[in-house]
């Protein structure tokens, strides 16, 4: 079972967790595309990653959630015109402020060192870790549905999807390469 002591750092930290993230990420150089969304909208952005963990948690750490969420998440943002890069950032971003977080709480109280570290650490590596591989799953997806339905891919489009994870949906060039699945 996972410590009770963890689901209520959260839980009484949720805000702090989520305004820490929201600092790092529109201070970030990497995650431009962040930053042509409002304040509100990239806040709530970091905060529903620490609520869909707690939830998590208290649900019983089971992959399926897990997998649900996260493959939501990589396709709203790929329809969003996120790179995948920024992404992947983002959660690593998350996992790192909470963990700083977690760990400068431990360093005062003590709070977790007569748990199951390793135990604990295992379960939320694989939140983070399960996070990214289900964030790219659910990006390539809705990919793929995009480009069944759009039968059209030029070379600037797919230099650009591979070399800068991003496309203009709406600008894509009918006179180069035609991409249709095999």
């Amino acid at each position: 079972m996972i410590n009770q002591k963890l689901i209520s750092t959260i839980e009484n930290n949720l805000e702090e967790l989520s305004k820490t993230w929201f600092d790092e990420a529109v201070k970030s150089e990497i995650m431009t595309t962040y930053h042509h969304f409002t304040d509100d909208q990239n806040y709530n952005r970091g905060k529903a990653v620490y609520e869909n963990l707690l939830k998590w948690l208290k649900a019983g750490a089971l992959r399926d959630e897990v997998e649900k969420y996260f493959n939501k998440v990589g396709a709203i943002r790929l329809n969003e015109g996120f790179p995948l890069s920024e992404i992947h950032y983002a959660l690593y971003l998350s996992k790192k402020v909470f963990w700083g977080f977690v760990d400068w709480r431990d360093a005062i109280s003590g709070s977790f060192q007569n748990s199951s570290t390793t135990q604990i650490m295992a379960v939320l590596n694989d939140y983070f870790d399960l996070g990214n591989f289900y964030i790219t799953q659910g990006y390539f997806n809705e990919l793929i549905t995009k480009l069944d339905d759009d039968k059209k891919f030029s070379k600037n489009d797919i230099k650009n999807l591979l070399m800068q994870s991003a496309v203009d949906w709406d600008n894509i060039n009918e006179d180069e390469i035609i991409w249709r699945p095999v």
